[in-house]
């Protein structure tokens, strides 16, 4: 049994702010082994680490977050909606993430914004931590990871998987996905737990890909993910899951 790399979805959202300085610091305090979060570009084009394209479900404003400075994200309030022990908790920008977390964990960068500035800028704030190899890039906005690997082959890139139709067999889909890996010259599949098959985890590691499952949290979920050894996965059970790892591989067959 295989024990795949722990990530913290937008930190330890369970006890913190989500996407929070906060969140992200009891997530590794606790031992994750990577830490997820989401890349905006606000007005004046700073890097800012918030999940919404819109502020009103975590924060005090309202808005599309590509609208405001960061001056003004800066004076916004982001930990009272959780509880108020976290008033005063903000929006973090991207280097305070990297800073945070800098010789202590991963990192997996969902960019959320679809330009190239953006993602040059993205880059360059990695490049200057000096943390590439620990750094997974993942995106919606597909042209953002082909363009990645094209111009920084030190970073990793991780290509959201879709549900195959229904018309399609697990045979010809798995095949098709491949060809998708290897045309995006992607590492890491990310893939929904209903696609976490035995069939299709062995595929994809027997062409040369990891596979990441996909914010699996109840404990079936997660147990499958060992069963089948994956590599990785995203979880908003943080405590749940290293709590498992921890049952299962102490009593997993030596």
């Amino acid at each position: 049994m295989t024990s795949p790399l722990i990530i913290a979805h937008r930190g330890d959202l369970k006890h913190a702010p989500e996407n929070t300085l906060a969140a992200f610091e009891l997530a590794i305090e606790k031992g994750a082994d990577a830490i997820e979060c989401d890349v905006h570009r606000s007005r004046d084009g700073a890097l800012v680490v918030h999940h919404d394209h819109s502020l009103e479900r975590t924060t005090n404003s309202r808005g599309q977050i590509s609208d405001q400075t960061l001056e003004e994200l800066r004076r916004l309030e982001a930990g009272s909606w959780f509880d108020p022990i976290f008033n005063g908790e903000g929006i973090p920008t991207l280097a305070e993430v990297l800073q945070l977390g800098q010789g202590k964990t991963r990192f997996e960068i969902e960019l959320r914004y679809p330009t190239l500035p953006f993602l040059k800028a993205v880059i360059d704030e990695i490049e200057s931590h000096v943390i590439a190899k620990d750094v997974e890039i993942t995106s919606p906005h597909i042209p953002l990871l082909h363009y990645v690997r094209s111009h920084q082959e030190d970073l990793r890139v991780g290509y959201f998987v879709p549900p195959f139709p229904t018309w399609k067999s697990i045979e010809l889909g798995i095949q098709h996905l491949a060809q998708w890996m290897a045309l995006l010259d992607a590492q890491v599949a990310h893939l929904p737990a209903p696609m976490l098959t035995q069939q299709t985890v062995d595929f994809l590691h027997e062409e040369g890909y990891q596979v990441h499952g996909a914010n699996l949290n109840d404990p079936e979920q997660i147990r499958n993910a060992f069963d089948l050894g994956i590599d990785q996965f995203t979880t908003d059970e943080l405590d749940l899951a290293l709590k498992l790892r921890q049952s299962l591989t102490t009593h997993a067959p030596r």
